[in-house]
């Protein structure tokens, strides 16, 4: 864990924004720790005045995501050193990341024609309790248009 910067004493110590002396060491230790919570308890504030700060001081804003930018490229270095070392944690991790189209695990879901009009039958009913009798016509319609859609592409695939 990093040590806490030092923080000069304040005279008075609660005058107004005397916790704004807490930024800059704030800001320097997430730069290293990545957590708000941790960076906070480390400092001696609240997580919660640092998401004050956050919701009402616009540079402090900007400095907090330069810090967290540092942050992630440390982590980011790490985990390009460990692949290179042959982590394959480390190697799927970054391959995903660099090329999610190529490296992300992908689910064919596949219904054969009867499973498809079971599916389609009870889904039907559903909505036909839902809908008003007057508008079930035009509903009905709707879905017999999809549900021939849907069948001309001989199954549905989903990417999960």
């Amino acid at each position: 864990m990093v040590s806490p910067p030092e923080i000069p004493p304040t005279d008075p110590p609660l005058r107004k924004g005397y916790k704004d002396r807490y930024k800059q060491p704030f800001l320097e230790s997430f730069s290293k720790v990545g957590t708000i919570a941790g960076t906070a308890r480390s400092v001696g504030i609240s997580r919660y005045l640092v998401y004050d700060w956050l919701r009402v001081d616009e540079q402090f804003k900007v400095d907090f995501e330069k810090a967290e930018e540092e942050f992630t490229a440390q982590v980011e270095s790490i985990l390009h050193d460990k692949a290179l070392l042959g982590d394959v944690g480390a190697c799927i991790f970054l391959l995903r990341a660099r090329n999610p189209k190529k490296y992300t695990e992908r689910i064919k879901h596949e219904a054969d024609e009867k499973q498809f009009e079971k599916l389609i039958s009870l889904f039907t009913g559903v909505i036909k309790r839902c809908v008003p009798p007057d508008l079930w016509p035009t509903v009905s319609s709707a879905l017999t248009s999809a549900c021939t859609t849907l069948q001309a592409g001989k199954g549905v695939e989903l990417l999960s």
